[in-house]
């Protein structure tokens, strides 16, 4: 292995750096797994004596690998490699059904007849329409004024009260948080979040090169003692939270809690991104976003994928003034503007009411699967709320996680690990996330859930094969 990698800087051409090249040469050997994922690479002055190079050579290749999320170095233990986050979650969260398998470990909501009938509806309207400027649009970037209107409505029912032109159009909220990343972070800065948060904020760590640190987190989210504790001692540039519904934990933030992360985020200047992308589901009784007490240095960002319909893949964001140039610039290359079509169909649901229909009959649905997962596992729940696409359980002492996740699988039934939420450097935790969406008959999830139950009691084999 070592000899390919000295054959590769060997053959460096007047001019290129040892170290990119030194880079390249691990990284190929990762992507095609002559180097797998936990294995630990050989100590760095090793490396040198056998490439040939300076161990600050392959220290900086070392730092670099660990940059790009292939690599994570451990204090006295060393290095080992780390497929990035975004090449690892089709792992932990099924990509595409596979039959005869309850998959518990996508968060999606519940299709039905109804979702099938509107969508129906909604392109008989459009094929009788002559006028259709929203398929022949390459501007505006930000969005038709139509669209914004919508999505100043659609906010505003989240409660925050924003104009249309601090809105921008995004192809959905994974897209949007993105954009606000890409806006405030590089290489240089310090990004908070939730330990467990969306898989999605780990990945844009890893592509856009920020340093990403957890904060610790209670029943009610992140706990703002250690938020301000990181702001008093380290430059933090933002805090990434999802207040409502957090996942896979399902924590709930209360207003006071609110209000303190806001207060602490003005005073050091730190800016929030706020994914609320499930606080449509939430009952009328809400508490105001975060971003309602910090509106300057505030992204706010939630869409219609977690609660509409899964392939409306729209979102709305919305950008601090100062800061509204400057991310409007980065959508334009990013993706030019956002899907028109799709924009028009969710503007058309929220002012016909269509939208706010299908909003009530999901949580009813959902309150429905989650009194059955209280049913059969009630002794297990960790984090649960009647609204949510998921439930956190925890693991019997008895069990492993990774011994857990493949026994069911073994049964049929899929449920995500807590690797894919975990940010490096927060320890692992003994839960599993459920996702009550899953494509099946209530029947069909009774039935596995007391398999689960049943499988939940028992202990594990002494050999896995």
């Amino acid at each position: 292995m070592m000899q390919k990698w000295r054959a590769a800087v060997d053959q460096a051409r007047g001019g290129e750096s040892k170290y990119k090249i030194l880079v390249q040469a691990i990284a190929s050997d990762i992507e095609t797994a002559v180097l797998v994922d936990d294995q630990r690479l050989p100590p760095q002055r090793q490396v040198a004596d056998a490439v040939g190079i300076s161990v600050q050579t392959v220290t900086n290749a070392y730092k670099e690998l660990e940059r790009q999320g292939l690599v994570r170095c451990e204090v006295g233990r060393g290095s080992f490699v780390s497929r990035r986050m975004s090449d690892r979650v089709a792992t932990y969260i099924l990509d595409s059904p596979e039959r005869a398998l309850v998959d518990f470990s996508t968060a999606r909501i519940m299709h039905t007849r109804e979702h099938d009938r509107f969508w129906r509806d909604t392109c008989a309207e459009l094929s009788t329409e002559e006028d259709q400027p929203w398929i022949r649009a390459c501007r505006p970037i930000a969005g038709f004024e139509s669209h914004r209107e919508a999505a100043a409505h659609w906010i505003g029912q989240q409660g925050l009260n924003v104009q249309r032109e601090d809105i921008l159009i995004t192809n959905g909220a994974a897209h949007g948080i993105f954009l606000a990343l890409a806006s405030l972070a590089g290489p240089d800065d310090v990004v908070l979040c939730e330990g467990l948060t969306d898989h999605g904020v780990i990945g844009d760590s890893q592509v856009l090169g920020f340093t990403l640190k957890g904060l610790e987190m209670d029943r009610h989210g992140i706990d703002p003692e250690h938020f301000e504790d990181m702001c008093s001692n380290e430059r933090i540039t933002a805090l990434v939270c999802t207040p409502n519904l957090n996942n896979p934990t399902t924590s709930l933030m209360p207003d006071s809690r609110r209000r303190e992360i806001a207060d602490i985020a003005r005073r050091f200047g730190v800016h929030i991104i706020e994914d609320d992308v499930y606080g449509p589901l939430l009952d009328e009784e809400r508490a105001p976003p975060i971003s309602h007490y910090l509106p300057e240095l505030s992204f706010y960002c939630t869409s219609m994928t977690k609660s509409i319909l899964t392939g409306m893949r729209i979102g709305f964001l919305t950008v601090p003034k100062r800061l509204a140039l400057r991310t409007e610039s980065i959508l334009r290359v990013n993706s030019w503007m956002a899907t028109p079509m799709m924009a028009e169909v969710a503007a058309r649901w929220i002012r016909d009411g269509r939208a706010d229909t299908l909003l009530r009959l999901q949580r009813r649905l959902l309150n429905g699967r989650q009194a059955m997962v209280s049913e059969y596992l009630s002794e297990y729940i960790q984090g649960q709320h009647p609204n949510s696409l998921n439930t956190w359980l925890g693991i019997p002492k008895h069990w492993e996680v990774d011994s857990l996740v493949r026994t069911l699988r073994q049964r049929h039934i899929a449920v995500a690990s807590p690797d894919p939420f975990t940010v490096r450097g927060v320890p692992r935790a003994r839960g599993i996330r459920l996702c009550v969406g899953a494509e099946c008959t209530d029947e069909e999830m009774r039935d596995a859930l007391a398999s689960m139950r049943e499988i939940f009691g028992q202990y594990p084999s002494i050999h896995e094969f």
